[in-house]
């Protein structure tokens, strides 16, 4: 008997050890779960706690992007809204001009057609070869690419000590700053000379004969200004220098002899031999002008306006004739706003500022003399 109670002592024993083990177990399990949400729990709140720092971060960035934005679009207005201004004021000094009184001293490299049997006209005999009595490098290097979309260089000579001419040109008008850049010209009593395209609107049509009346010289800068189709062949050039001048001389009764080839006389971009159209320009007796100075508003760069007149006067001081490149185009406000800047900066070197006429000493980067008829 006392067996048998030893033997269910012991079986009650090894029970509750089983079940303290299974106790304590319960417990460690339940400790750990507890260990881990709680962890868990720090780890969200570490996590919500740095997102809203980061978020907070974020927001300050913005807002201080969009300060400086703010202050950036605000300088640019203040600076838009001064050159505004400049740009108004350049050209208000002559704005009530009797403009039938400058339409007096034009020198036209152009002939007026001539009455039937009267033979030639009285400028028609205009050569490519006209000179003066300068000395110097006036020319740049024919090989250099002469194209408009950039800053052409030139030929390295001796500096002039002595001032000489300067001739400022015009491409691609007439633009609605045409009546700005004429304005400017009559102000500082400057004649120039313009390189037309061909614009057959009601508009244009009277800018032209404006800047005859004016006394400035015109010249042809293509019809269409489309390089792809101006220089596609040798026909296609005639046919729109045809254009052009007829278009002129519809205008104003002045058949030009005068031309600037799109991208100058050494472009890089035509598909025909530009010694073929320089030879269709000599048979019909046209003088073609290229420039050996600049003001850089063709350039990718963008020149500021006073850059513009440091460009002209680094240049127009290299040689005793400089034929200075600039435009007369909608987008090139600059240009006008320069205008005044270059003609006083010129004009206080004791440079003679002229318009092209049959006396110009030429400037080609190509010359017309080394094609062959």
């Amino acid at each position: 008997m006392s067996d048998k109670n030893q033997g269910l002592n012991d079986r009650l024993q090894r029970k509750k050890r089983v079940q303290r083990m299974k106790t304590g177990m319960l417990w460690l399990l339940i400790t750990w779960l507890l260990a881990q949400m709680l962890i868990s729990v720090t780890l969200i709140a570490k996590v919500h706690s740095l997102q809203e720092q980061i978020d907070i971060i974020t927001e300050n960035t913005i807002r201080s992007q969009q300060v400086d934005q703010q202050e950036n679009q605000a300088s640019k207005d203040g600076n838009e809204h001064a050159r505004i201004q400049k740009y108004d004021a350049a050209t208000a000094a002559s704005g009530g001009k009797d403009k039938d009184s400058q339409s007096q001293g034009s020198v036209q490299l152009a002939l007026k057609e001539p009455d039937a049997g009267s033979g030639m006209g009285e400028n028609e005999n205009l050569t490519a070869k006209a000179q003066d009595s300068d000395s110097g490098q006036d020319n740049p290097d024919s090989g250099k690419n002469s194209s408009e979309s950039g800053k052409s260089t030139h030929a390295s000579g001796p500096a002039q000590k002595k001032a000489g001419k300067v001739y400022l040109t015009f491409d691609d008008g007439p633009s609605k700053n045409t009546e700005k850049i004429l304005d400017i010209l009559d102000k500082y009593q400057v004649k120039a000379t313009f390189f037309l395209t061909g614009r057959e609107d009601k508009e244009s049509l009277r800018l032209y004969r404006e800047i005859v009346k004016r006394g400035h010289t015109v010249g042809m800068h293509s019809y269409s200004h489309q390089y792809d189709a101006i220089y596609e062949s040798a026909q296609t050039f005639e046919e729109d220098l045809d254009k052009i001048q007829g278009l002129i001389y519809d205008a104003t009764g002045i058949k030009c002899r005068l031309y600037r080839f799109p991208g100058g006389s050494s472009n890089q971009v035509s598909n025909t031999d530009m010694k073929e159209l320089i030879r269709i320009l000599n048979e019909r007796n046209i003088t073609y002008f290229d420039w050996n100075a600049e003001c850089g508003d063709a350039s990718p760069q963008t020149y500021t306006a006073e850059e513009m007149t440091e460009n002209v006067m680094k240049d127009a001081g290299r040689y005793q004739t400089s034929v200075v490149l600039l435009h007369d185009a909608v987008n090139k406000p600059d240009t006008v706003i320069a205008l005044p800047d270059i003609i006083e900066n010129l004009q206080k070197m004791g440079l003679q500022v002229l318009p092209i006429d049959e006396k110009t000493k030429v400037v080609q980067h190509v010359s017309a003399e080394s094609v062959e008829d």
